[in-house]
Formats: C-alpha cells, structure tokens, sequence
C-alpha cells in the first residue's frame, strides 16, 4: 500500500497544475466584440484591383505598418502626410481616403459577444477591453457601439496610451489600470501573436474563433456564466 501512495504521489506531482480560477476576462475589440473589415472603408471608391494591392497580405503597399503605427499613437493626419511621402500621391490619395471612412470598417458586433458580456457581469465577473485603435478615431468606434463598451468595467485603447499589443507594455499597464490578479485573469484576441504576449505577461489567453467556442473554454475553466 505504501507504494502504491507513494506512486499516487508521484502523478500526482507530475500532472499539470490547474489553471487558477478566473475572476476577470480581458477582450480584445476588432475581430473579437466588433466585426472589422478594413476594406469596406475603400470599397466603391477605388476599383478592386487597388484595393487588393493596398490591403495585400505581403503588406507591399504599407497599410498594416502604418495602421500599427496608427495604433501606437500617431494619428491620421501627420501619418497621412509621412505615408504619402513614403509611398505617393496615389496611394496616399487612397490612404486619406480610409482615414476619413473608418466608420465604414465597423461592420457591427460579433454575433453572440454582446450577449456574453452580459451573462458574465450578470454572473460577477470583471470585463474589460484592451483594444488596438487611434487615438483621434477612438470616438468613432466608442459612439458607434455604446451599449457594448456600456458595458465595459474599463477600456485601455492603445492609441491613447501609447502602447500596443503585443508588447508587454500593454499587457502590464491593463493590469494595473485595472487591478487585475494576472493569474486569475484570461484575455480573448483573434491575433496569435496577441495571445503569445498576454500568455508571456502571465494572463490566461485563448484565440478567438466564435462566441460559442469563448463560452466553452470559458466553462471548461469553472468560469459562471448563464
């Protein structure tokens, strides 16, 4: 017998620990609360071949580099100017033009994501936002959606503090703005590599892919929600 507890010790010293219970849950915005699509902002404006050349996914035209940048606390009017200067006349033509449509890139909600923050705060459980956005268009998406950012315990937008995802940076400053035990907290993003810096930073994180699946692995981690 006394083996057979000494070996019980051993798995059970080998099994993996158990994920702390989670009391707060970090989303990120675009893609995950709010449908983004970039090129809606340009779409009937510019024929579809530009547009594919400008959104690429090689990023030969520049625009994700620049939306980082964008992300990071420079707003559109001297990035419009240093883009231009970079890339053209046409292409800047192109980049003022998204920057003055960005209302058209929030296609709505994600479906079933508002009605998740609301079974989790009805349930007790912190909710908080950590978004990649400018700073001079954060009241375009804050005014276009304030019952979901209504329900927001708080909002940390990158353009506003200078730093993004997925710097560490960022991670650590919605922890102390919010007051979060980094154990006992998940942060939800559709980006990976946004999931490999809050899982460096010592938060739970999982990649979004639908409201049904967030729910699940939600559950999975005795997180109440109705």
């Amino acid at each position: 017998m006394g083996g057979m507890d000494a070996m019980n010790g051993m798995d059970d010293a080998m099994a993996p620990a158990r994920p702390a219970a989670i009391d707060d849950v970090v989303f990120d915005c675009c893609g995950v609360l709010v449908d983004w699509h970039p090129r809606l902002a340009l779409e009937g404006l510019y024929p579809a071949g530009e547009l594919d050349g400008f959104f690429a996914a090689d990023d030969r035209c520049g625009f994700m580099y620049f939306d980082d940048l964008h992300d990071r606390g420079m707003d559109y009017d001297r990035l419009c100017d240093a883009y231009e200067e970079e890339y053209g006349s046409r292409l800047g033509a192109m980049m003022r033009a998204y920057a003055g449509h960005v209302d058209r890139t929030l296609a709505g909600t994600v479906p079933g994501m508002t009605a998740l923050l609301a079974d989790l705060k009805a349930c007790g459980v912190g909710v908080w936002c950590l978004t990649n956005w400018g700073r001079d268009v954060w009241p375009v998406l804050r005014d276009r959606f304030p019952e979901l950012f209504g329900m927001m315990d708080g909002v940390v937008v990158s353009g506003v503090e200078g730093v993004a995802k997925p710097d560490a940076a960022a991670f650590d400053l919605a922890v102390a703005r919010f007051g979060l035990d980094r154990a006992r907290t998940a942060f939800v993003d559709d980006s990976p590599y946004n999931v490999d810096g809050a899982l460096a930073a010592g938060l739970q994180a999982v990649r979004f892919s639908s409201a049904a699946d967030t729910r699940r692995w939600l559950a999975e981690r005795g997180v109440p929600h109705q």
